[in-house]
């Protein structure tokens, strides 16, 4: 079943912990990109890095 939550990322870590999760396939964020706390591809790296299947 298909759940959408958004809000509270605020970090690379928030997203690997978001992944570390059984079935979780997709993460949802906005703000933290505009506001350029967190840049898209160094997050993609960063999850990479940590073992989460990514298209970089």
């Amino acid at each position: 079943m298909p759940i959408v939550a958004s809000g509270g990322a605020g970090s690379r870590e928030h997203f690997a912990e978001l992944f570390t999760h059984s079935g979780v396939d997709a993460g949802l964020a906005a703000s933290i990109f505009h506001t350029k706390q967190v840049d898209i591809k160094d997050l993609k790296r960063f999850l990479r890095g940590r073992g989460v299947e990514m298209r970089l």
